[in-house]
């Protein structure tokens, strides 16, 4: 990758406009991030008033530097934005980061000021992040040329998720719930108004960069079609999944997105081909994004050789017979198959599992699992191995005091998965339940009812079939 998005996301050098000693204000808070997080390129600060600025030393212009820097943050007012745009292009910056609101987000005055700065950049050949705009982190090169104060809070983590906002307290907050969960995230990018980078070039940088499986979106506005369907079709291409809010389906919501982000956009409805047909599936909420992360990750495990059909065969595994039954009833309610295990697989469980079970599918472990801590990994095992079974979803209830073994059970069946190359699914109410599992890398949920819905909305969406699920999908 080369060109104004290289220069945002692995810059060389870096100048920043209106650099502050003061780490709480815009102007301070990226040159602490590029100390904290391990940036290896070169740092300027641009202030005529200070000699030094958090240790380093001050320059009053972009003019003054020693060198051309890639990319260049302006923390100043809109007044003397103008000025600094000039510059840029004046002495080839390639990239420009741009927090200053007060643009398109406002109304026509807005606008106008908006396209000015639009013609300054397009006559300069200068690329413009912005404007209002919170700025990108890119977590793999230490470049975090922002000034959300949330990177401070939650310690950053390169990973294979990367995140694409026209919210930037949206993306900063989706990065924080990630990182809460020991997600890594790859970068956070928060595009603004889009005045020139957008979406679009975000998701087609970021859809190349290697060591990234997964983009998140979330989208208001799309203001060039055509090139969202490309970018959209080359991560694809490059076997990376995207998924995506998409905001803005209402009357109400369209007149909120153009006064947030100076958005006009089209109905919603209109753009479902779109991303459907690019391979793009779409969520309800900041919630579902979470909730779809761990199965992706999981899928881009070397262990998940198997992939799933549009409609996975379910094999149903829990220590409640309640649950064996609700899971049941929740995967004919979203179109999920319950498989017909084979006689030999039926025959293996009826010696691992005691006559009054369940052992047919549902698989009902009962309260032998209490005195039997190997049986859990076993029953997996040997519903993992039927020919008949895509991937397994598990329920464990009522998993308290010392005689559970969570840790031996998440190990079990991670050698059950790995064994086999297929998927498991976990549900509990129980918080220690969900970390142990978690910790082996599984996806796990709170109950039933939207482990099931995942795992039929992930499928769709591997089978090259986007389209999300009824909204009643997943019960309360």
């Amino acid at each position: 990758m080369t060109g104004p998005l290289q220069a945002l996301l692995a810059p060389a050098a870096v100048a920043v406009v209106g650099a502050s000693d003061n780490i709480h204000k815009v102007g301070g808070r990226p040159l602490q991030y590029l100390a904290q997080q391990g940036f290896r390129g070169r740092v300027y600060p641009v202030n005529p008033r200070a000699a030094t600025v958090q240790g380093l030393r001050a320059y009053p212009s972009l003019e003054a530097l020693p060198e051309v820097p890639d990319a260049v943050v302006v923390c100043i007012a809109s007044e003397g934005v103008e000025e600094q745009l000039v510059a840029c292009g004046r002495l080839g910056v390639k990239a420009v980061v741009l927090f200053a609101s007060g643009y398109a987000e406002t109304g026509s005055a807005g606008r106008e000021r908006q396209q000015h700065l639009q013609r300054i950049c397009q006559r300069a050949g200068v690329r413009l992040l912005g404007p209002n705009s919170i700025g990108v982190a890119s977590f793999d090169s230490g470049a975090v040329l922002s000034f959300a104060s949330i990177y401070a809070d939650c310690a950053p983590q390169d990973g294979p998720v990367a995140i694409v906002s026209q919210s930037g307290a949206f993306g900063v907050s989706l990065y924080a719930l990630l990182r809460e969960r020991g997600v890594g995230v790859r970068c956070v990018a928060a595009t603004g108004n889009e005045a020139d980078l957008d979406t679009a070039d975000f998701i087609a940088a970021l859809a190349q960069r290697p060591g990234v499986h997964l983009v998140l979106l979330y989208l208001e506005n799309v203001r060039d079609p055509e090139r969202m369907r490309a970018a959209l079709v080359l991560a694809r291409e490059c076997g990376v999944q995207v998924v995506a809010v998409r905001a803005g389906a209402s009357e109400h919501g369209r007149r909120s997105a153009g006064l947030h982000t100076g958005a006009q956009g089209a109905g919603m409805p209109a753009l479902d081909a779109l991303f459907d047909g690019a391979g793009c599936r779409s969520v309800a909420d900041l919630d579902a994004l979470l909730r779809c992360v761990p199965g992706y990750l999981q899928r881009a495990q070397a262990a998940m050789r198997v992939r799933l059909p549009a409609k996975p065969r379910l094999a149903v595994v829990s220590n409640s017979g309640a649950y064996c039954v609700l899971a049941a009833d929740q995967a004919s309610r979203v179109g999920l198959p319950l498989a017909r295990l084979s006689d030999a697989s039926c025959a293996r469980m009826g010696a691992l599992l005691p006559a009054f079970s369940l052992n047919r599918n549902p698989l009902d472990l009962t309260a032998a699992l209490l005195g039997q801590p190997g049986l859990l990994g076993d029953v997996v095992a040997c519903a993992l191995a039927d020919p008949a079974v895509d991937t397994v979803v598990l329920g464990l209830l009522a998993m308290g005091g010392p005689s559970y073994d969570i840790a031996r059970f998440a190990r079990d069946c991670r050698a059950a998965v790995e064994a086999e190359g297929k998927s498991l699914w976990l549900f509990s109410p129980h918080a220690h339940v969900r970390s142990g599992f978690a910790q082996q890398g599984f996806p796990v949920f709170r109950g039933e009812a939207e482990a099931v819905a995942e795992i039929a909305g992930f499928a769709l969406h591997l089978a090259g079939r986007a389209t999300p699920l009824p909204a009643d999908a997943v019960r309360a």
